[in-house]
Formats: structure tokens, sequence, C-alpha cells
């Protein structure tokens, strides 16, 4: 099988670990050149892009195309949200991009289409490296502004007052400014919804995410989202169209949509993998997730949905066909490791708590008790915090070998949606790479092969050691130096670990430190 992506951007999220993924399952992973792809400072180049496209969709036959399309029509997630080009010129690039399936037909009809069009965010900070510049000086009050329009077209009582006082504050050209921005996004995210109805013609996706990131429970980008799933119900989309909170992992997700629906159009497999979801402690289903806007368990629910397995969660509330597949194992125990009261954050921005040293333990021994017990290979879902996996978690994890064995997916990084796509994604890739070996799951199923292993290593290395112990040692300060003394020590538990002795590139992509990038010599 071979996969073209389009990713967001050129971080190594979106960049280099979604072809881990795709290696893990056996899968060709074709990409544009990363020189081509959008950067924090610099946009994609987009006509090469487009070009790239169109050259490898007719030429090189891909098995599925998956196009972050904020990347293709405003030159990456953050240009998104920065370009002042017009609504025409960016209509002009949809066009172009709904004949590809035409052209991909022609030469392989089987061939499928995935996509990914953000939701313009609105972030409570004043941090505007990755906004526009006026977000330093008004970014908590166009915030604030944002969700007051939302809350008064939901009819909502406002303070008195406090709208007027927010436009008081604000310059108008500003408030002008962002409101346009955001129209012309979401004008467009309509134009590619209403391009997936059957009625006018076949539509150029077979499958569409509107990703949500950065988000509290008002503001217009919820409004947006909302208008979006009513239209997209209005047209019976439903099946082929979801709108949830993530961003960076989505590339990841519909790789395992992509994988799955491979295998059983070409019956590799018989049926779509069953997953056994639980909550661990139970309470963690019902806490709000931190920058969602939601519940943990939304989150969960959607992003399993999204990657196309089917499931039943502890109250045997099913999806798919997993009522169909009752009486058979599950293929993967998913455990979501989290909170009780509520949910930790290894970064603590300034005027408000510090949630980085959270009491996890009741929550990590009901999580490793859960590991003991499960009869099938686990995926470890590591959201007690955002920002980072709880260190107390995995330091146990790390020195039980047997409950390691039982790990085939880990993730623990940045969100809950973040954390679940790429959770999910490993887990589907190991899935899908059995499938094809055909090997049946059992206690002899076969061990992780390189890639797998490197997939596990990244995430422990990253969402734990770095994110959760390095980080913030550092200042804020990308010192390649000082990461590779402070880190040293974690590869090695986490080689140990994970049975694997990789040569380790370690960089900042960004020249921040916000994320680290972890290379492979001879990968």
């Amino acid at each position: 099988m071979r996969i073209l992506l389009v990713p967001l951007d050129d971080r190594p999220v979106t960049y280099t670990y979604p072809q881990l993924i795709m290696k893990s399952a056996r899968v060709e992973p074709i990409l544009p050149p990363r020189a081509m792809l959008g950067s924090l400072t610099r946009p994609a180049q987009i006509e090469e892009l487009l070009n790239f496209c169109e050259n490898t969709i007719q030429k090189n036959t891909p098995d599925a195309v998956i196009l972050c399309l904020d990347s293709l029509l405003y030159g990456g997630l953050i240009t998104s949200r920065r370009t002042d080009e017009d609504l025409k010129t960016i209509s002009e690039r949809l066009e172009r991009i709904k004949k590809w399936r035409q052209l991909g037909q022609s030469a392989k009809p089987q061939i499928k289409f995935y996509a990914q069009s953000s939701i313009m965010r609105i972030s409570d900070n004043y941090d505007n490296t990755e906004e526009k510049d006026y977000w330093k000086t008004y970014g908590r009050e166009l915030f604030e502004w944002s969700g007051c329009l939302h809350r008064l077209a939901k009819r909502e009582k406002l303070t008195p007052g406090l709208l007027e006082s927010l436009e008081r504050k604000i310059p108008e050209a500003i408030r002008k400014d962002y409101f346009d921005t955001r129209l012309r996004n979401f004008t467009i995210n309509q134009f590619i919804l209403r391009a997936m109805d059957r009625s006018k013609g076949t539509p150029f996706l077979d499958y569409l995410v509107f990703s949500q990131d950065d988000s509290g429970t008002w503001g217009l980008n919820v409004s947006e989202k909302e208008r979006l799933e009513a239209e997209c119900a209005a047209l019976k989309l439903e099946e082929r169209v979801t709108a949830y909170a993530g961003a960076d992992e989505v590339a990841c997700t519909l790789i395992s949509r992509a994988l799955i629906d491979y295998a059983v159009q070409t019956e590799t497999a018989t049926r779509r993998p069953l997953l056994s979801v639980r909550f661990s402690p139970k309470e963690t289903r019902s806490i709000a997730s931190r920058y969602e806007g939601q519940e943990i368990g939304a989150t969960v629910k959607a992003q399993v949905k999204a990657c196309g397995v089917d499931f039943v969660l502890e109250d045997n509330e099913t999806l798919g066909n997993a009522d169909k597949n009752s009486g058979k194992k599950a293929a993967f125990t998913l455990l979501v490791h989290g909170p009780r009261e509520r949910q930790g954050d290894h970064i603590t921005l300034p005027g408000l708590p510090d949630l980085s040293q959270l009491d996890t333990r009741a929550a990590v021994d009901a999580t490793l008790a859960e590991l003991r017990d499960a009869e099938s290979d686990c995926i470890l879902a590591d959201v007690a915090y955002a920002n980072g996996g709880d260190p107390l978690l995995v330091e146990e994890l790390l020195k039980a070998p047997d409950l390691m064995a039982k790990v085939k997916s880990y993730a623990g990084w940045n969100t809950t949606g973040n954390t679940m796509g790429s959770a999910l994604a490993l887990a589907v890739a190991y899935w899908f790479y059995r499938e094809n070996e055909n090997h049946e799951p059992s206690p002899s199923a076969p061990k992780l092969t390189e890639h797998q292993k490197q997939c596990l290593f990244t995430r422990f290395l990253d969402d734990w050691a770095y994110q959760a112990r390095v980080r913030k040692k550092l200042d804020g300060d990308p010192s390649t130096q000082r990461l590779a003394e402070q880190i040293s020590p974690f590869i090695k538990s986490i080689s140990q670990a994970v049975s694997i002795e990789p040569a380790v590139r370690l960089s900042f992509p960004w020249r921040r430190t916000f994320e680290i990038e972890i290379g492979f010599e001879g990968s």
C-alpha cells in the first residue's frame, strides 16, 4: 500500500511521526519535500505543493491520499490565521483540488481521498507566536469578546456592560480584521462541506475531518463547529464528515482510517479492529479536558470514531459493528489513564494555578491493575496531564517488563485529542502489519518491528522524558547541548524498556522549547 500525505506543516508531529506510523504498518509513505511545507514563520510553497500532488496522483498511483487542506489552501496551519489572501484566491485552489479524484481514478479506480480542514482557533493568552501581531496586546480580550458573541447568539445572559467594555478595549479595526479572517476561513469550510454532498455529483473526498484546536466552551470557533455540524446533519453526511477537538494528530487519525478501509476493501482483514475502551479511573470520562472545552470522554469517543475502528465502552455503548462482534475478542484494550478530579498541566501560564504536581498514585495503581488484567494487547492513552505524560505512571511502567510487553502503543502529549489520535494510529498500524503478515492475535503474536519500537521510543522520550521532566529545566532556552545533557539518562531507561538501541538525533526544529525532534540515524 502507498499513501500520499500532505501534512499541516513541517513539525515532527505532523511530518516525521506520521511517516514512522506508516512504516510501522509496512506502508510506503509519499510526502512532499519538507522544504515545501510551512513552518512557524514561513508559509508553504503552495503552487509547488499543488503540482507535487497532481504529479504524484497521476504518475505514482497511491492507494490513498490524505490532504491537510490548510497547507494547500493557505500555506499551513499557522498561516491560515495570518494570511490576508482573499476568498477568491483560496476558492480557486479548492476548485483545483476537487479535480484530483477524477485524476486519481483514471489510474487507480479504488483510490480513496481523506482530508482535514481546521476551524480557526482562538487562544486565551497574549502569545502572538502563532497568531497575528495584535494578539500580544488584545489576545485575551478577543477570546472573551468571541465568547460573548457566541453566548449572545445562543441567547445566554451576559454580565451587564461586558460586551461594550471589551469593544472599547479592542480597536474596531482589529475586531473587523479578526472577524473577517474568521469569516473567510469559515466560508471555505462551508464550500468544502457542500462539496461532500452526493446530490451535487461525486464528492471529492471519502472522509473529512474539521479539526478544532485550543478551544474553550464558548467562542466563535465553537459556534462555527456547531453550524458545520448542523449543515452536515441536514446533508446527511454524518458517516463521512466529523468535527472534533484536535489538530496536530489528525494526519495520524486519517492514516488509521485509510489503513482499515484498505484492509477491509482488499479483504486482507475480515472485519475492522474491535476496541474495548476502559477509563482508569472511571471518573476520568467526565473530567473537563483542558484546551478542548468538553469532557475527556467526548474527545475519546470522537477520536475512536474518526479512526475507523469498532469499539465498546465500559457501559456497553457501541459504535460501528461492535454489537455484531459481541463475543469476539477485542484486538486491543484502550486504557485511558487520567485524573479523578481535574486534569493536570505541565505548562503553567501566568495568572493560572500550577497543576504540574498532581497526586496520581491511586490512578496509577488502577491503571497498572487494568494492564495486568487485560486479555488483549493494550493502547495506553495517558491524559492525566495536558502537555506531557504522567511521570509516576511511566516510571512505574518502565520498571515492569511484563506490563511493558502488553503495551503496543503509548501517547501522552499536548491535549487529549493529540494523545488519542497518535496512540490509536500506532495500534492500528500494528494491527494492519499483523493482518498483512497473516498473524493471528495470540500470546505468540509477532514481536514489535524496529519501526514500531521507534514509535514507542519517540512517544515515551518526547511525552514523558522531555515534556514532563526536561522541558521546564531548559527555562525556554532551545539549547541542543543542554537538552542532550538533561535527557541522556531517560534515553537509556526507555531504550532498555523498549528493547531498542537507537542512535538518536535531537533538535529544536522551530527554535523554541515547545517541541523537539527525535530522529534515528539510518532511518
